[in-house]
């Protein structure tokens, strides 16, 4: 996980790509009636769900880079690549879940995909993180209300 840490920004950028891709495949996936739809309503859609990506990331890593902004140093690219790596595991288990059930998830499952992705961020936001305990704690509680509000 350290090499990751030191990515440039190119590199960054291809792995929010990556989380973007996925996402979408997800998204798509779960809308069963997409492919009724004309091709305006396909752009409208996917359009949408492009700008929900990036609001959901823009906010859940300002969240997190304004909990640790006043007290901590050195803390974005480790912050960045942790959500998109706990993000892109929950997508890509959506995915494999849509796939095999062949239809939309239910409550349940996302629920427990989400536990999974955003536990994965904030075990490896614990690990990885050198800040301060207090700090770490407050990362942690940040994640589990993201999650929850995600879930809803």
């Amino acid at each position: 996980m350290k090499k990751l840490y030191k990515l440039d920004g190119w590199t960054l950028l291809a792995m929010f790509l990556i989380l973007a891709f996925a996402e979408l495949i997800q998204m798509f996936l779960s809308n069963q009636q997409i492919g009724s739809a004309p091709a305006m309503g396909k752009a409208l859609e996917l359009g949408m769900y492009a700008i929900t990506i990036v609001f959901s990331f823009a906010i859940y890593y300002g969240v997190m880079y304004l909990v640790l902004n006043n007290t901590e140093t050195g803390f974005q690219k480790i912050i960045f690549v942790n959500i998109v790596i706990g993000l892109t595991i929950a997508a890509v288990l959506s995915i494999i879940a849509g796939l095999i059930t062949g239809k939309a998830l239910n409550v349940w499952i996302k629920i427990i995909i989400g536990l999974i992705g955003n536990g994965f961020i904030a075990w490896i936001n614990w690990k990885e993180l050198s800040v301060s305990q207090s700090s770490k704690i407050k990362i942690s509680v940040w994640t589990a209300i993201c999650f929850v509000v995600s879930s809803l």
